[in-house]
């Protein structure tokens, strides 16, 4: 039976179509470690945006100082002030496709219709496997210079280096693009220093290098001032709030992981009979640390050397335009030279923003 053109479109878009019905998640093979960070973002965490030229939010910076402790009769005094400022993140947009043969998808027909969602199947999966990678790479970088409108403003934007040599506090005010030498920048439109919309800035420690009691020390202090401490909600309120403890996650590196695993065995000689909970990953407060491959090497330019990062998704996500929400694309044929060649294109637009620096976790690194 001969396989025409427009037959083998309508059954790659009808194969394609199926199978993303049949799944939200991304589907895929492995070219890291681990797509931990970015699946999560983006099956559980994301929110979909129904249109807008930009993303836009709300958040109160500052106080109006009406409030105050007061004789009897003493006169009231109003302060007019605004408050409020506008969190500005623009889109982001990812493209890529895949290509399938209309003579080898008639090849493939003729040992049954299994066969021709496997052939599929397999080009789909690895178009979902290079999207992770690519998506996940970007959720750990930041844009180069305010003329890059290719990458997002990743999670080292919103959680950014502040003083050196800090043994805690908030002063990442400005994000810093991934140029080399980390120029600062306003993130979300918001410009803010310790004398002006200090409360904009996210939380920083250096821990210097020093990977033992140190470390563990500065965690704390940083879980503590961001009150990075999973509640304990039942599980049909964790449903309808959307706050559990899946909210909180640490991302790191190798050598942060095993220095922690170092110290967790010496605190017990006797840790024979611990090699179950050794043997996966160290936590704490109920949070584990993942690993993630592309902070093994430093950039001194956003989250530096060996970065320990605490994210709260509560207030850091994914926004997706529901327009453009992994929307996968008829098939055509790829030219006229080429016209047994069908390509299916991907689309997503999205962007990371974040709706409280103060309480979206924290960046501890060496500076």
């Amino acid at each position: 039976m001969e396989l025409t053109i427009e037959q083998a479109v309508d059954l790659g878009y009808a194969t394609m179509c199926a199978y993303a019905k049949d799944s939200d998640r991304l589907e895929m093979t492995f070219a890291v470690t681990n797509y931990a960070p970015v699946n999560e973002l983006f099956t559980k965490d994301k929110v979909v945006k129904q249109g807008g030229d930009m993303v836009k939010g709300w958040i109160t910076l500052s106080d109006t100082n009406n409030g105050k402790h007061v004789a009897l009769w003493e006169e009231e005094t109003t302060n007019v002030v605004n408050t409020d400022e506008e969190i500005i993140v623009n889109w982001t947009h990812y493209i890529t496709n895949m290509a399938y043969n209309r003579i080898e998808l008639g090849m493939n027909a003729g040992q049954g219709d299994i066969q021709v969602y496997d052939y599929l199947n397999g080009k789909r999966k690895n178009m979902f496997r290079e999207s992770a990678a690519n998506l996940q790479a970007a959720l750990f970088a930041s844009p180069t210079s305010s003329s890059d409108k290719k990458n997002p403003h990743g999670i080292p934007s919103w959680l950014s280096q502040g003083t050196d040599n800090s043994e805690g506090g908030f002063t990442g005010y400005s994000a810093r693009y991934n140029d080399g030498s980390g120029t600062p920048y306003n993130i979300g439109g918001i410009a803010s220093s310790s004398s002006s919309k200090a409360r904009w800035a996210s939380y920083y420690a250096d821990h210097q290098g020093n990977l033992g009691d140190n470390l563990l020390n500065l965690i704390d202090g940083a879980i503590l001032s961001t009150h990075f401490i999973p509640p304990v909600v039942p599980e049909a309120i964790a449903k309808e709030t959307g706050i559990s403890a899946a909210n909180f996650r640490i991302f790191t590196n190798k050598k942060i992981i095993l220095n922690l695993k170092s110290l967790l065995r010496k605190q017990d000689d006797l840790f024979a009979s611990e090699l179950t909970k050794l043997g996966s990953t160290v936590s704490i407060n109920g949070i584990p640390f993942v690993y993630v491959d592309r902070l093994d090497t430093a950039n001194t330019s956003t989250y530096g050397t060996d970065p320990v990062i605490g994210c709260n998704s509560e207030y850091f996500h994914p926004v997706v335009l529901a327009a453009n929400n992994f929307v996968i694309g008829k098939p055509y044929p790829l030219n006229h030279y080429n016209h047994n060649i069908l390509v299916v294109p991907m689309d997503l637009t999205y962007a990371y923003v974040c709706s409280n620096r103060q309480l979206c976790g924290w960046l501890i690194n060496e500076q």
